[in-house]
């Protein structure tokens, strides 16, 4: 038996996150105001890993961060989710990378974020131990592009582990070349309707999918916001509509997304199902500050989609 379901690689971080932001003044004599405020272990891996625990599932992660305070937060909300860190790099040379996000009133957001470490200890790991392995911001990590990331999926997946990918924001704007000999190593790829468009070079989300599967992808889910997604195989595509929900904070909400898919997937459940379980998921974890904070055991979650699905 595997010691870990899944181990979420890539970003960790921590995000501060100020909702209902009325204004930001440039002068300390004048204060803006926020409705809510909180500060959560995050990043692209990060997320993923705690979302997948609160499912129910067995997760540990793997990442880079200092020896610092920052850190210290990082840990703490890891091990309250029950994520292994048996594989987290702590590493006194580095700062622990820190993203403030501002939401607006209006509805807008930014972030301003601190610099990032670099990433390579998913080179150490031991895949015998593991069901899935999930990269998590591989855009955001141009030192593991090209030849050794491929021998590293696909040592992966010759002890039989499910390789899961999710792009997010690309470090120097190059799309598709760090994914050139690449698809063929992914079971299942996991990217927004930005992501789709610049990496397949297809406007339109079902296109992308398409363009992705002929490449070689197992499956491609493509997450369109309040649209739904759009989910495909060799065998067929199609979109779910979104799970409805109260919105507080989107941050979070795709990775929340990515856990969901994997669970599903891992447990064998049909295309379908499983991207209708995505949503609920990514939709609860929007109704509260940090994605992780509302997401319930799977079964609660499972049991909502069949409903609201029906």
């Amino acid at each position: 038996m595997h010691k870990f379901d899944l181990v979420s690689a890539g970003e960790v971080a921590i995000d501060v996150i100020l909702a209902g932001v009325d204004k930001v003044s440039r002068s300390w004599s004048i204060r803006g105001r926020t409705r809510d405020a909180g500060i959560f272990a995050a990043g692209s891996a990060g997320y993923v890993a705690q979302c997948y625990s609160k499912l129910g599932g067995r997760c540990a992660v793997s990442g880079r961060i200092g020896y610092d305070n920052a850190s210290k937060i990082v840990m703490q909300g890891l091990e309250e989710c029950g994520v292994s860190t048996r594989y987290l790099s702590i590493d006194k040379k580095v700062h622990t990378e820190i993203s403030t996000v501002l939401l607006y009133n209006d509805g807008n957001k930014t972030s301003i974020n601190s610099d990032m470490p670099t990433f390579d200890s998913c080179f150490d790991l031991d895949f015998r131990t593991t069901e899935a392995f999930h990269i998590g911001g591989y855009l955001l990590f141009p030192n593991i592009w090209g030849r050794n990331i491929r021998r590293l999926l696909s040592a992966a997946r010759r002890e039989g582990v499910v390789v899961s990918l999710d792009p997010q924001m690309s470090a120097t704007g190059e799309w598709s070349r760090p994914f050139e000999e690449l698809f063929d190593q992914l079971d299942v790829l996991l990217l927004d309707e930005t992501e789709a468009r610049l990496i397949s070079g297809r406007k339109r989300s079902i296109d992308a999918v398409k363009h992705l599967l002929e490449k070689g992808v197992g499956i491609v889910a493509v997450k369109i916001g309040r649209k739904g997604c759009v989910v495909g195989t060799k065998k067929q595509t199609f979109a779910v509509n979104a799970f409805e929900s109260k919105t507080v904070s989107t941050i979070g909400a795709g990775d929340a997304f990515d856990a969901a898919f994997i669970y599903g997937v891992l447990k064998d459940w049909n295309l379908e199902e499983t991207a209708q379980f995505a949503n609920v998921v990514a939709g609860l974890s929007t109704t509260q500050l940090g994605c992780m904070t509302a997401i319930p055991r799977a079964g609660v979650a499972r049991r909502l989609a069949e409903r609201y699905y029906a």
